[in-house]
């Protein structure tokens, strides 16, 4: 009798995930809601568009194909984006009241909590031949995402995901030096008389080739964002891959 309770319990513990995430397995209805901007940003980046990471999300869950995504136009006919997305007073409850009137299962939201960007380089200089030197920008984009089940108002999976995207720079320098000849006069003294006499100027001509962006472009920002929304999607930490029951947790357990 001991050993058949046990082994009921084991069960138990064994199919509890799979009852979480029951629903989220049933191609269900969900939407997104627009995505709040909590970075604090390099001095270098200007990011002013966070409902281009719903979009990014949207696109992703549909590739996904295990869920019935609605249209984002549809979406924003129900509710004020100003309000939820640019202001960032998206929270469970309000979710959730979304959603009824969404009429959907299940709703996504989520905001960019980084967006930074690290610059390196190599340079040598010759002052008579010119010079060599190189620079890599690095922009990192973190990104959260939360499933909310619209009849409970529970959070039922969260995730997180960071994206980079690196850029080039390659200067090149060369220093040509070029003679020019001229025609000047002298003065010779003894005899006290003038002479033309023929001499060389010399000149360094700079030339330089730029290879690569010197500056963070938004599309370098933009491709970190999406490869952070794919990670928080697919990643080790991801909405996926914890519903798959193969998700990390954040904190290991002491």
């Amino acid at each position: 009798m001991k050993r058949y309770f046990l082994l009921c319990i084991s069960l138990l513990c064994l199919m509890a995930p799979a009852v979480c995430f029951a629903g989220l397995h049933d191609y269900p209805n969900i939407a997104v809601l627009p995505f709040a901007n909590k970075a604090i940003l390099s001095s270098e980046l200007d990011f002013r568009d966070p409902a281009l990471i719903s979009e990014f999300v949207i696109e992703e869950l549909i590739d996904s194909e295990r869920f019935n995504v609605m249209e984002r136009e549809q979406l924003l006919a129900l509710t004020d984006e100003q309000s939820l997305g640019m202001t960032g007073l998206v929270d469970p409850s309000s979710a959730a009241q979304v959603g009824k009137m969404a009429g959907v299962q299940y709703m996504v939201y989520g905001s960019v909590t980084g967006l930074t960007t690290k610059e390196s380089g190599l340079s040598y200089e010759n002052s008579a031949f010119g010079g060599v030197g190189g620079k890599k920008h690095n922009v990192t984009a973190n990104v959260t995402a939360r499933i909310i089940e619209v009849e409970t108002g529970r959070i039922i999976v969260a995730g997180r995901g960071t994206g980079s995207s690196a850029s080039t720079n390659i200067e090149f320098r060369l220093n040509v030096t070029k003679n020019t000849p001229y025609e000047g006069t002298g003065y010779d003294s003894m005899t006290d008389e003038e002479y033309i006499m023929e001499a060389e100027e010399q000149s360094v001509l700079s030339h330089k080739v730029t290879i690569g962006t010197e500056q963070v472009s938004m599309v370098q920002m933009h491709n970190a964002i999406a490869k952070a929304v794919t990670d928080a999607i697919y990643g080790k930490y991801g909405l996926i891959t914890k519903m798959d029951g193969k998700g990390k947790k954040r904190f290991k357990q002491t």
